[in-house]
């Protein structure tokens, strides 16, 4: 279930793992954008920032290992292998040539560990609401802090519980609340694309829950690794642009004026009446501040530009 006709859905093979993405298409000899969504996410949290990106460049997101269609057994859907995953997808979609990733909370904490990793995957990296380490003054909304520690501790029996008692529809209803800062924005297709996709991967998918409890525990370790974080972020050479909303529930917008801060160079636009998924209800604000800052670097346009279709 895609969002428009435009919308290719895909799989590659990577490894043995039948990664699912979907694609559109954009002008030839134009960049690539390789879009990552974050925890519990789906390639589905960027369709509607798809087509505005698809008019300067080919808009690719897929589903990480244990999210949406991208069946992995429960310990591959932990960090380091999605890491791995997003760097062979790079260079499996976009032959070898580098591309402009951009990732939103795990996702960005994905993009930057791999913009670290690996230069030839990524000409620049857009991290919109990363995952960052929390301090006693930037911490997560009280809410968040309790969902957190009872995934954690309970696994896939708080999931369970959840399930029994609420409804798919209000579950969804309560993620797009949380996530984004005004959820009457975010269009009546995009969530009957969620809803869809969720039922898609209960339908699918027989660990969901065992993989989601997988993920959440992995990305918690490591954002308790501060020093390794900060080791991190520092080896970026890559051209980056930090976007982060005021209103964020579950990334302190503190902790991204710090990050901001450490690295002076690096461009920081913060949104002041956005949540922590602004590709949901501001996807145009998420276009316009991408593309400004790409428009801005034209030798990293042609850096990631297109030599031949896929």
């Amino acid at each position: 279930m895609v969002t428009t006709a435009k919308l290719r859905e895909r799989y590659v093979d990577l490894d043995g793992t039948r990664v699912h993405y979907v694609a559109e298409d954009g002008p030839k000899d134009c960049p690539r954008f390789v879009l990552v969504h974050g925890l519990g996410g789906s390639w589905a949290n960027w369709a509607d920032v798809m087509p505005l990106l698809a008019e300067r460049g080919r808009a690719i997101a897929l589903d990480l290992g244990g999210h949406g269609l991208t069946d992995v057994p429960p310990k591959q859907a932990s960090m380091p292998a999605n890491l791995h995953l997003l760097q062979r997808f790079v260079h499996s979609v976009c032959d070898g040539r580098p591309a402009i990733v951009a990732g939103n909370s795990m996702g960005g904490l994905l993009t930057a560990q791999l913009a670290a990793r690996d230069k030839r995957a990524v000409a620049g990296a857009v991290l919109i609401d990363p995952a960052i380490p929390p301090t006693p003054v930037s911490r997560p909304h009280p809410l968040v802090l309790l969902g957190f520690a009872a995934e954690t501790l309970l696994g896939q029996r708080a999931l369970a519980h959840q399930s029994a008692r609420v409804s798919l529809e209000q579950q969804v209803d309560f993620t797009m609340r949380l996530v984004t800062s005004n959820p009457d924005r975010v269009s009546a297709q995009l969530r009957l694309q969620h809803l869809g996709d969720t039922l898609l991967r209960m339908e699918r998918v027989a660990h969901a829950d065992a993989q989601h409890v997988a993920a959440t525990r992995s990305l918690l370790w490591q954002l308790a690794r501060r020093d390794r974080f900060a080791a991190t972020m520092h080896r970026i050479l890559q051209p980056v642009l930090l976007l982060h909303g005021a209103r964020d529930r579950l990334i302190n917008v503190g902790s991204a004026r710090a990050l901001a801060a450490a690295h002076p160079h690096w461009s920081y636009v913060e949104g002041a009446d956005k949540g922590h998924t602004p590709m949901l209800d501001y996807p145009d604000w998420v276009a316009e501040q991408l593309l400004a800052w790409l428009d801005a670097r034209p030798g990293l346009v042609r850096k990631a530009a297109l030599t031949s279709g896929v």
